[in-house]
């Protein structure tokens, strides 16, 4: 499996168990703990790939977890206010079209349309089920 999971959270017990929860469905992972440090992961990361790809060269110092597609964000609700979704929306494609999945911990009426608004595909209910977490990354990574 190609498909990388950029997993946002300021919490780190909250982010860590996101990761495992992530990994141990079969996807790679990479995180950032706050929404400017995951625009910059983004943007690098796609950068580093089209580079990377287009160079007739192979550069034996990248680190290939790097070289990974991201094809899905999970983000903590409250990081949706810090820009991210508009960030990544404003960026040009393929990056302006990858999932926004936000995370959290309330109620789905309270959040739908901030959600809506800020350009997040979808969302999932705190604590995870891995059930449910299993259904949205099919559903969303199987689009890209």
């Amino acid at each position: 499996m190609n498909e990388c999971i950029l997993c946002v959270d300021d919490n780190a017990i909250s982010l860590e168990n996101t990761l495992q929860q992530v990994s141990k469905l079969g996807y790679s992972t990479i995180s950032a703990t706050n929404g400017l440090e995951a625009i910059k992961l983004v943007d690098s990361n796609f950068k580093l790939l089209s580079d990377t790809y287009s160079s007739s060269s192979f550069f034996s110092d990248i680190d290939q977890t790097k070289l990974h597609k991201i094809s899905l964000i999970f983000t903590e609700y409250n990081l949706v206010s810090s820009d991210l979704s508009q960030a990544i929306r404003a960026m040009k494609p393929p990056i302006s079209n990858i999932p926004i999945i936000v995370l959290t911990a309330l109620p789905a009426e309270e959040i739908q349309n901030k959600c809506i608004e800020s350009g997040i595909n979808d969302y999932l209910a705190k604590p995870l089920k891995t059930e449910e977490l299993e259904k949205v990354l099919n559903k969303w990574i199987s689009k890209n």
